[in-house]
């Protein structure tokens, strides 16, 4: 089983992402997160739309899944991570050793 998890969201407005992603960041819900404005799923309104990808533990993806729902963003993704999140792309390490 992986040990940890990435899991995508998408959350209306800017200030509604920085409190999403402050919270998350607060709580230690995610070792890693991005941020990146996405095209509004809701054309109607004029608000961005916001895609928050995050890297949690298995233990609290259920923990971080709801803190998501409470601020009724939607969850896209949740997926194990099935790589080396530590491993250096090649092109960085090419001919280092």
């Amino acid at each position: 089983m992986a040990e940890f998890f990435e899991l995508r969201t998408t959350i209306e407005g800017h200030e509604r992402a920085a409190e999403l992603a402050h919270g998350i960041l607060l709580a230690g819900l995610a070792t890693s997160l991005d941020i990146a404005e996405v095209p509004n799923p809701a054309t109607h309104h004029d608000a961005a739309a916001w895609q928050l990808t995050l890297i949690t533990t298995q233990r609290q993806v259920p923990i971080l899944e709801q803190h998501i729902r409470e601020t009724g963003a939607d969850i896209i993704d949740c997926t194990p991570v099935s790589h080396d999140i530590d491993h250096y792309p090649d092109w960085l390490t090419d001919g280092q050793s």
